[in-house]
């Protein structure tokens, strides 16, 4: 799961002050220590040794159950909250896929006990507060953010949207229609083209696809009564998490979440099952007809792993080689800066905890140097299986991600953000304190066999979103075309309101 929460403007430039002050003062105070040097790189530092938090310094059990991670935050004067819902849209039944982006909608936008959508708005912003609530992949988030002094009345209104939503038809119908006008625009974009092909092809029926799977009938077939019904499925005290920062003593803001949650019944979570593994989809190069651009959107690879594998740390290491990072990575080198073939270019090791993730390499380039590009790739992921990576670069990724281990702890927001999401997908408390160790102890010898052993160049799926003929006729300089790779299908353009092949 990856984490993205939203931020008021007002928070981001509150919190971006904190940093930039703390950077100076650490300047000032190191460059004080010693004599004034004629040169920058004659600058000494001492040698930074972090220390992450510890969950358990943050964590309390709620009356009803739920666990919430607390921090006090007496230096900016408002109020951060957080709860994380176990749900997900990977959850909704295939024949109403986007049930759960429409509850997400209409709890926060279709109306509350008392108040109408417009009274709700109106409130919030005479408070300068915002309510948001996003239903994801496999995770609900709702948010508040507001000023300490009006953390009552935002509770009070959060409450109303996370307890009493009343799924206004009105809204409801007006929502639909714009779903609907948004279905019919997602062949614009290539890289939405390409985003569902790929989970198509990586994914097949399995629910990961689940979410691109919406169509005009799927939409259609939501009613008011699905949407009561998949709040009352999840939407209950022992099925949240709680992240909590602000202006506040911790037993006063315990003791408001405990009242919140009052008189409001628990009850047995009725998830989904979903398989823990997915089967190898087949080897190929599948085209996606998309004749009106003049570049091709082109990605490698096949089923990845889970999370929580025990090479984890030699995997993201081998993957920041490759392709993970920028522009010291492998297929950035080749595919950007030797060759000019592409702006960006990359790969990833998605790994969800539910379900095995894909490995995906990708870049975009002209239709007729996109086999040539793509040999660039498959020559990379041959080459980092088969010969051992050299110490300095292995030790240079892997003091990168040490020196970001202060990144999920840089804000309190953030830190107990992070052990809220690490206790929803659950970490084990030690995860961060044992994380410099881990990444430290990788070895050019473990980035080899991480390659050796995630990385199936036999199994590699190559999907090409362009114009197939400009892309089979390949360039004049370089020999390099697609059917090196296996054997091309060339699919129309789903259309957008059935996702049938046209």
């Amino acid at each position: 799961m990856k984490k993205s929460y939203t931020l008021s403007s007002i928070r981001l430039a509150a919190l971006a002050i904190i940093p930039a002050l703390a950077v100076l003062l650490l300047f000032v105070s190191t460059a004080g220590a010693d004599k004034i040097v004629d040169h920058p790189d004659k600058l000494k530092f001492d040698k930074l040794k972090y220390t992450p938090p510890k969950p358990q310094d943050y964590r309390h059990v709620l009356d009803c159950g739920a666990t919430a991670y607390i921090v006090e935050n007496p230096e900016i004067p408002t109020f951060d909250l957080t709860i994380l819902v176990r749900t997900g849209s990977i959850y909704d039944p295939a024949e109403k896929a986007g049930l759960s982006n429409m509850a997400a909608y209409l709890m926060r936008n279709g109306g509350v006990e008392g108040m109408t959508a417009g009274e709700l708005d109106e409130r919030l912003a005479y408070l300068a507060a915002d309510v948001s609530v996003g239903i994801y992949g496999t995770v609900g988030v709702v948010s508040i953010f507001c000023l300490s002094k009006d953390m009552d009345e935002g509770l009070n209104l959060l409450s109303k949207v996370i307890r009493q939503p009343v799924f206004d038809q009105s809204v409801l119908d007006r929502y639909r229609t714009d779903v609907l006008s948004e279905l019919e625009q997602r062949n614009a974009s290539t890289s939405s083209i390409e985003r569902r092909e790929w989970a198509f092809l990586m994914y097949g029926d399995y629910p990961a696809a689940t979410p691109q799977r919406r169509t005009e009938q799927s939409v259609n077939s939501i009613t008011r009564d699905d949407l009561i019904a998949f709040h009352n499925r999840y939407f209950f005290p022992g099925n949240f998490i709680f992240a909590a920062s602000g202006d506040f003593k911790t037993e006063d803001i315990l003791a408001k979440l405990n009242a919140m949650l009052d008189g409001w019944p628990n009850k047995d979570l009725d998830l989904p099952a979903v398989a823990d593994q997915v089967p190898d989809p087949k080897p190929g190069v599948y085209m996606i007809k998309k004749e009106d651009v003049n570049q091709s959107r082109i990605c490698v690879g096949h089923i990845g792993v889970k999370r929580d594998i025990p090479d984890e740390s030699a995997l993201v290491v081998m993957n920041d080689i490759l392709g993970g990072g920028g522009f010291t990575s492998r297929i950035l080198r080749r595919v950007r800066s030797d060759e000019g073939l592409a702006y960006n270019a990359g790969s990833r090791f998605e790994r969800p905890v539910e379900y095995p993730g894909t490995f995906q390499a990708w870049f975009q380039t002209k239709h007729e140097t996109g086999a040539f590009g793509t040999r660039l790739i498959v020559d990379e992921i041959n080459r980092i299986r088969t010969e051992k990576c050299e110490e300095e670069i292995v030790e240079n990724s892997k003091a990168g991600f040490i020196s970001n281990l202060v990144n999920p702890f840089n804000s309190k927001t953030q830190i107990v953000g992070t052990f809220a999401e690490d206790h929803y997908t659950g970490r084990p408390d030690d995860y961060w304190q044992n994380y410099e160790r881990n990444m430290a102890s990788v070895t050019p010898d473990d980035v080899l066999a991480a390659a050796q052993k995630y990385l199936h160049p036999d199994k590699l799926v190559f999907l090409v979103v362009g114009d197939p003929e400009a892309v089979q006729k390949g360039s004049d300089k370089h020999e390099e075309r697609f059917g090196d790779f296996g054997e091309i299908t060339i699919l129309p353009l789903r259309d957008p309101m059935t996702l049938e092949m046209k």
